[in-house]
């Protein structure tokens, strides 16, 4: 169960925002798009910062993606927050890889859902983690939180 049911507070992943600029008709995009007005979209310094390595690295060849990406930011008023504590990111560490431990970290402390492509968040010990009591984080895959979407609309 969310920690707000008037407006969620959903954090998104470096694979989700780059799916939806890669493919505009798919769910991560969708998703985006259709439920920006009543939820509130996060994300932190660090998932910007390796999107744009993934961007300019592997699509180098397509360079409005980047583009691509700052309007739907601004379309969709997603909040960039703050990379969280070392100390936060260091604890998130003993559950999760390195690279994925500052996005752990910031869900756990300020979001409702994490919405991600990737697998390594669905391991049964961090889904366990993030639906201790005090964190009640719900991780879902593009599909399926448009899916919790529609029940709550």
């Amino acid at each position: 169960m969310p920690r707000f049911m008037a407006k969620p507070r959903v954090f998104l992943d470096s694979s989700v925002l780059i799916a939806a600029v890669l493919s505009p008709i798919g769910g991560s995009s969708y998703a985006l798009r259709n439920f920006h007005s009543f939820v509130s979209f996060q994300t932190n310094d660090y998932v910007l910062e390796e999107v744009e390595r993934i961007l300019k690295s592997k699509f180098s060849r397509q360079p409005r993606l980047r583009t691509d990406l700052f309007l739907l930011l601004g379309i969709t008023s997603i909040e960039v927050m703050p990379n969280p504590p070392k100390q936060q990111v260091v604890a998130a560490q003993k559950w999760i890889s390195r690279n994925d431990a500052p996005i752990l970290a910031s869900a756990l402390s300020a979001s409702d859902y994490l919405v991600t492509l990737d697998n390594e968040f669905f391991k049964s010990e961090i889904v366990s983690l993030a639906d201790q009591e005090n964190q009640r984080l719900i991780i879902v895959k593009p599909k399926e939180f448009i899916e919790k979407m529609r029940d709550i609309q």
